[in-house]
């Protein structure tokens, strides 16, 4: 394999140091931005496993590997132009492939309401929940009691959570941020009330984003076994 010793010099690409005292005994898995291929490295950063994708897709944005050796990765094409729904991150297709990279099973959500982005978790009972934003019309953020004045781009993009059964390709159990919220801006409008009091909803004119369609922008979803609650940020 390779010495555990620090390389001193110019070198740019490839194993710069290995420290096997400090490094977990195993392998990295990696899905590298603006490429297409899923790559498995060994400590001494060797290509030990290859996944090529087809070259006109990207990450979007992650991949593991399952205990019986598949692979599940996310995936987009690398053509967005003219895509409804786009920030960094997105997504669209969640691929099952074998070691050999046959593929196995694949999920696509992506149009002028719903697209998936960045993240999924596989559960216990074998489903994949899966992050995705969806958009919402300047009249449906208003109804809801959105400000008027935070819809810099017209559109409002909320998000939610859909658990997909990879048996039966159906949606098992879902989860919207839109079914949660709470505002104090029009009394008028729906969800008004106390924001102070309802810490299990979502304040819908909280915005650090300056208006932008781009809300709440999940990064990471996950599931606590423990506890049988999923995870966000």
């Amino acid at each position: 394999c390779c010495l555990g010793v620090t390389i001193y010099g110019q070198r740019t690409v490839g194993l710069i140091s290995y420290k096997p005292w400090k490094s977990y005994d195993g392998y990295n898995l990696i899905y590298p931005h603006n490429q297409s291929d899923v790559f498995l490295l060994n400590n001494c950063g060797e290509i030990v496993h290859q996944w090529e994708g087809e070259p006109n897709t990207r990450p979007g944005n992650t991949a593991y590997l399952l205990e019986n050796g598949n692979l599940i990765k996310t995936s987009r094409s690398s053509d967005i132009m003219g895509d409804p729904i786009w920030a960094g991150g997105g997504g669209a297709t969640v691929e099952i492939r074998s070691w050999e990279n046959d593929l196995l099973w694949s999920y696509t959500l992506n149009n002028d309401t719903a697209r998936l982005h960045h993240d999924i978790a596989i559960l216990p009972n074998g489903n994949i929940a899966m992050v995705a934003w969806e958009l919402k019309t300047l009249e449906e953020a208003i109804e809801s009691g959105r400000d008027p004045s935070s819809i810099a781009e017209g559109e409002l993009w909320s998000e939610m959570i859909i658990e997909v059964n990879p048996e039966t390709d159906n949606i098992d159990w879902q989860w919207k941020v839109w079914d949660h919220l709470i505002q104090d801006f029009d009394d008028t409008k729906a969800n008004f009330g106390i924001v102070s009091e309802e810490s299990d909803r979502i304040d819908l004119n909280y915005d650090t984003s300056d208006g932008a369609a781009d809300w709440l922008h999940m990064n990471a979803i996950d599931h606590d076994p423990t506890n049988d609650q999923i995870l966000l940020s």
